[in-house]
């Protein structure tokens, strides 16, 4: 399966200052900090996996029996930097299934000066990601 453009996935919203916190995306587009979500990027054993949860939850890596790729490895497996890393990308994907209740979130846009607005559900509809509890 190939990659879709970001804009065929939701809404970028172009930012006029960059974006490093929860806090400042949840400023920036005027919501709570609950909308704003992250797409962690792990290793696995030999594997490169993303995970999309939100933005003020962690991951529990040892859970998971991963580690936080560097961010050598994220620009190296995604094309992005940490920070801007979108939901869609060419390695699995896992959403956090609590986010499939939500009629929208905001996710990384591709760089630290860009916002997606999107729907989780509509990830795991395209096969774009799989539901895990997280």
């Amino acid at each position: 399966m190939t990659r879709p453009l970001l804009e065929e996935i939701g809404e970028i919203l172009r930012l006029g200052e960059p974006v490093r916190t929860v806090r400042q995306a949840a400023k920036a587009v005027g919501v709570d900090e609950r909308k704003i979500v992250k797409t962690l990027v792990v290793k696995c054993g030999d594997e490169y996996r993303a995970y999309i949860l939100r933005g003020v939850k962690r991951l529990d890596l040892e859970a998971l029996g991963c580690r936080l790729a560097t961010p050598e490895e994220v620009q190296s497996v995604t094309g992005y930097q940490i920070g801007g890393v979108p939901p869609v990308l060419a390695l699995p994907v896992f959403i956090d299934e609590e986010l499939l209740g939500e009629d929208y979130v905001y996710g990384g846009g591709g760089d630290e000066y860009s916002l997606l607005r999107f729907k989780p559900r509509d990830l795991v509809e395209r096969g774009f990601a799989r539901p895990v509890k997280l």
